[in-house]
């Protein structure tokens, strides 16, 4: 399914809470919050994540018990506490509002000084909701499927404790691109490609593309290059010599150890993360003031 297709939901009466603990500004990002929902008459609970770093006045809940009451989750952090609540919010469908206490925080989309305004627009409804794609991956040993994993952002084949280049080949519906020796390889999704693919020499692509990304991490080969392909592709990567071992690891967070003949098979999911997103909200504009695209940082400072 294409990712960026645009819908509403219905009045918000429960607000959850995820996040970072050990963010400075969280226990003020959550008064903010609390504040505005509690004039809106609107619940807060929080996740259990969240234990100790937040007022005792909040109800606590177990995440799987929160996402099964609450109408939006927003996930106070960086990218890495977004990808983890999405990881938590699974099939869920509960929408996902991120606000950046980090550095980068590319998909987080709310500023810290952009937050009262932010949750006024989200409980007056003013927002719409962006679908974004998955990518899914499973792993086959001897005819058995061994492993599963599925990313936002990315899911990565990379060398083990020793750094020994892989030997693998990679497959596009069936058409074996050939062999080739390298550090690994990044399929990621349209999200995902401002991350690791980006700094791996891929290409950034907008979310409401429908298509993967797959680039290969230091081939030691100058015919093995990036790759943009269609969102129904099948792409498979057989590891032929993994040397001390091979890892697959999803969204940078959840790992399974990988041996020589492994068949990684890996696809857009069927399952899809909704991020809320407001009328500012743009492309363009995150990559101009995330990337500084296409100026200086001093004429991107100046501009702002």
């Amino acid at each position: 399914m294409t990712s960026g297709a645009q819908e509403t939901v219905g009045p918000i009466r429960r607000v959850g809470l995820f996040g970072n603990p050990l963010k400075s500004g969280l226990p003020g990002a959550v008064e903010t919050i609390v504040r505005i929902c509690e004039a809106h008459q609107v619940e807060v609970l929080a996740s259990e994540d969240l234990a100790g770093g937040v007022s005792n006045t909040l109800t606590i809940l177990p995440n799987d018990q929160l996402i099964d009451r609450v109408d939006v989750v927003i996930a106070l952090g960086g990218d890495g506490t977004m990808l983890r609540a999405g990881r938590v919010l699974g099939l869920s469908g509960v929408p996902l509002l991120g606000v950046n206490l980090g550095s980068l925080g590319y998909l987080t989309d709310v500023p810290l000084d952009e937050l009262e305004v932010a949750v006024v627009q989200l409980l007056a409804g003013k927002f719409h909701l962006d679908n974004r794609s998955r990518v899914y991956c499973s792993v086959w040993r001897d005819g058995q499927k061994i492993a599963t994993a599925s990313a936002l952002n990315d899911l990565v084949v990379n060398m083990g404790p020793l750094p020994r280049a892989l030997e693998m080949e990679l497959l596009m519906n069936k058409d074996s691109l050939g062999r080739f020796l390298g550090d690994g390889i990044i399929v990621s999704t349209p999200t995902g490609s401002t991350a690791y693919n980006l700094s791996a020499g891929g290409p950034i692509c907008q979310s409401t593309v429908d298509c993967l990304l797959v680039a290969p991490i230091c081939p030691h080969s100058l015919g093995m290059r990036p790759l943009i392909v269609a969102g129904d592709t099948k792409i498979e990567l057989i590891l032929h010599e993994t040397g001390e071992g091979a890892v697959l690891t999803a969204d940078g967070q959840k790992s399974n150890t990988l041996a020589n003949g492994d068949r990684l098979a890996f696809q857009e999911a069927n399952r899809e993360v909704r991020l809320i997103k407001f009328p500012q909200s743009n492309f363009y504009r995150v990559m101009r003031h995330k990337l500084n695209w296409g100026a200086t940082r001093r004429r991107w400072e100046k501009d702002s």
